[in-house]
């Protein structure tokens, strides 16, 4: 079986241009590796070396288990459903975690304090998972106006949560569009809602991650027996709202592509 160590990890991390000062989110998977010496606090010391005392790490502490009800028993110490490696990082005691039932992310370092506050508590946007996950006070935005480092270990961009926050920037933007009370409210009636069925962007990201890959927007390193992505936040959501502008049945469905066009035609 293959080992890695806390600086193999660290060498894979320098080898994507993760560096001092950095910040970064990072989905993973411990057993993608092989066996890694001292288990996630390996995985999470390295991530914390490698941006060093002034930067910033963060993970996902997502609550999957009993979704529906998510919001009715959410508590800051609720467990993150979302790997080994995110609860150990969301159980040290220097880390602080935003206080959101269904997205919640746990961070440490300089700007550990400023991405996991007030989340949602400001600028909400209605989607499929409530109106506060991806809300403008959320972490997710804060990646996005940081151009925060968005590193998936051994994990493909199927798991990027990040996706969710472009489309619900999708929705806000082409509901903007429309100034009708009237047609906004039937445009908004025919989405997915939490709690409510309806249509919803679904972007296919591991489709995305062969495109980000070609466009040159991808970094890749090997560690143990898997690999390491890295694409900044920023550039990744440019490049795909690019993408769906062009070729909005391709990337967020024929429904969606055509509720698009509504919103569109609604503000001419």
């Amino acid at each position: 079986m293959t080992t890695v160590t806390k600086n193999d990890i660290l060498a894979a991390l320098r080898e994507l241009g993760i560096e001092n000062g950095d910040v970064v989110h990072f989905h993973s998977s411990l057993k993608s590796m092989g066996h890694v010496e001292n288990g996630a606090d390996a995985v999470i010391d390295a991530f914390l070396e490698a941006v060093g005392e002034e930067g910033t790490v963060a993970v996902p502490t997502l609550s999957q288990k009993n979704f529906d009800r998510a919001y009715e028993d959410w508590t800051l110490d609720r467990p993150s459903d979302v790997g080994l490696i995110t609860e150990t990082f969301r159980l040290r005691k220097e880390a602080k975690r935003s206080d959101q039932a269904t997205h919640s992310v746990a961070a440490i370092g300089k700007l550990a304090e400023y991405i996991t506050a007030d989340h949602g508590k400001y600028g909400l946007r209605q989607g499929a998972y409530g109106d506060t996950p991806f809300a403008v006070s959320s972490p997710w935005q804060k990646y996005h106006e940081l151009n925060a480092k968005l590193v998936f270990v051994g994990v493909s961009m199927g798991c990027n949560t990040f996706k969710h926050y472009i489309e619900y920037r999708v929705i806000e933007d082409k509901l903007s569009l429309v100034k009708d009370k009237a047609t906004y409210d039937a445009l908004l009636g025919r989405l997915r809602i939490y709690g409510r069925p309806g249509m919803w962007p679904y972007t296919d990201f591991i489709r995305l991650q062969s495109v980000l890959d070609e466009a040159g927007l991808l970094k890749k390193a090997p560690c143990g027996n898997t690999e390491f992505l890295c694409a900044n936040a920023a550039e990744m959501y440019d490049f795909s709202r690019d993408l769906f502008e062009r070729e909005p049945a391709k990337w967020l469905g024929g429904d969606v592509a055509e509720w698009v066009k509504q919103c569109e035609a609604a503000a001419e």
